[in-house]
């Protein structure tokens, strides 16, 4: 989330994500077909700057599945890991500055334990909006479903870190669209995952609204 680096804040900030969340105006707009009986395993995709709402989403749509999120090995990572905590989802932790190897690995048996997973893949130090390469190795590698969604506020407050954080404001509209999800090919050239990564980055580009 934004760039906080006070302890405890974890509770509060599940306070403040379910406050908040209760009060806005949820239009989904679902292309994947969700349902909460036997949902199968999926990659859920989305943008840094648009993770406040995700917690508390996820457990509404499907609640009592939890999953797990992909944080940074940072003490803010830990943050973002203890609020998630509060929602049902177990943490991985890494990047790709820090073990980055361990946390594909982990998400990999994730996947094939057909778990839910949340992925920011433009953190935790961004550029933002620009798609890391990780997400199409572990599509590859597992063949699981990727799931892009993308959000748009209609009222938010934008934190001046280097993702511009929003949080959006009570009452407000949240229009939530979600992908119809794919697979990739297992068998593909470097070459051929950079024309995967750099369509999906302008794919969640094309649903952000900016």
């Amino acid at each position: 989330m934004a760039k906080i680096r006070l302890k405890n804040t974890a509770g509060p900030i599940a306070w403040l994500i379910r406050n908040v969340c209760n009060t806005l105006r949820f239009q989904v707009i679902d292309h994947a077909g969700i349902s909460p009986v036997n949902p199968p395993q999926r990659t859920w995709i989305f943008w840094h700057n648009r993770m406040f709402i995700f917690p508390w989403l996820h457990s509404e749509i499907l609640p009592g599945r939890g999953g797990v999120v992909l944080t940074s090995a940072s003490g803010d990572g830990q943050i973002i890991a203890d609020v998630c905590a509060r929602f049902g989802f177990a943490p991985v932790r890494g990047s790709s500055s820090r073990k980055g190897m361990q946390a594909l690995m982990a998400l990999a048996e994730c996947v094939k334990a057909g778990t839910d997973i949340g992925i920011t893949p433009d953190g935790p130090r961004g550029p933002r909006y620009q798609m890391s390469m990780g997400v199409i190795k572990l599509a590859q590698l597992t063949g699981g479903l990727l799931m892009p969604v993308h959000v748009r506020y209609s009222h938010a407050i934008r934190f001046p870190t280097w993702d511009g954080f929003m949080i959006p404001l009570p009452f407000s509209k949240v229009v939530v669209e979600i992908a119809a999800p794919f697979t990739l090919p297992r068998k593909m050239t470097e070459e051929e995952c950079e024309q995967q990564r750099a369509a999906l980055e302008r794919m969640m580009m094309e649903g952000s609204g900016e």
